[in-house]
């Protein structure tokens, strides 16, 4: 028997029990990061677009954009809609220093994760889309880089073999720092620079790309392209929240 690990897992069971059985937003008892009551007022994704998920008042679609340009990446996960508490703990975490909510988004995308691969093959490499260097100086961190590190742990915890790996250099780099994409309008998103990010390292044949939110969808598809041209045979896209289109 190996006592070291045993010992390990019953530390941190105990660990759990005491410091984190409660919800992260209401601070009620909870066995996951988040109580039923929480969890059930969360804004699940439920109605999309088949391919790049953008919330649509049906389901089962294929929206106008993805008939018109379909995006090079093979599948899109993106469980809820970026409003209500989602966008209230992102927010939080990239402006407000609440980098312990990283924790229970990651944990919920875990579990949607989990079961989108349960007839599929898993990605050999996760990658994450960067700030600029001045962004990150500015905030202090990346939480893309910081949600990824959860994100594995979650995964390597739940699954019963290996997550995708994480390269300790990403790959991926942003070498222009452009306007913060919430304070742009979708036109001027779209017009954004194609050329923000370039690529430096060793790309496996299938590749998730991990970002907090997509909301046009251009970002993940400048570096979807960049990876595909680097030798990727297949992109996923993994984004914990998908922003919705605006109402006239």
């Amino acid at each position: 028997m190996d006592w070291k690990k045993l010992s390990t897992t019953k530390i941190t069971q105990v660990y759990k029990s005491i410091f984190l059985n409660q919800c992260y937003i209401c601070n009620a008892k909870a066995q996951s990061t988040l109580c039923n009551s929480c969890n059930e007022g969360l804004p699940a994704n439920l109605n999309h677009c088949q391919h790049c998920k953008r919330p649509t008042h049906s389901a089962d679609i294929l929206c106008g954009n993805c008939q018109t340009s379909r995006p090079a990446y093979h599948i899109c996960v993106a469980p809820y809609r970026f409003e209500g508490i989602i966008k209230t703990l992102i927010h939080s975490i990239k402006f407000n220093q609440g980098i312990h909510y990283i924790r229970p988004l990651t944990h919920l995308l875990s579990e949607h994760l989990i079961e989108s691969y349960s007839t599929d093959h898993w990605p050999e490499q996760l990658l994450y889309v960067p700030s600029h260097p001045s962004r990150i100086k500015e905030r202090g961190f990346c939480q893309t880089k910081a949600m990824t590190t959860q994100l594995t742990k979650d995964l390597k915890e739940r699954l019963d073999k290996n997550p995708p790996t994480v390269p300790k250099k990403n790959p991926l780099k942003k070498i222009k720092n452009t306007l913060a994409q919430h304070s742009l309008s979708r036109k001027e998103r779209l017009k954004s620079p194609q050329s923000s990010y370039q690529l430096d390292g060793t790309i496996a044949k299938h590749v998730a790309i991990f970002d907090d939110v997509m909301t046009t969808g251009s970002t993940i598809e400048n570096c979807t392209k960049l990876l595909l041209k680097a030798g990727a045979e297949r992109v996923d896209v993994w984004v914990i929240a998908r922003t919705p289109d605006k109402e006239n």
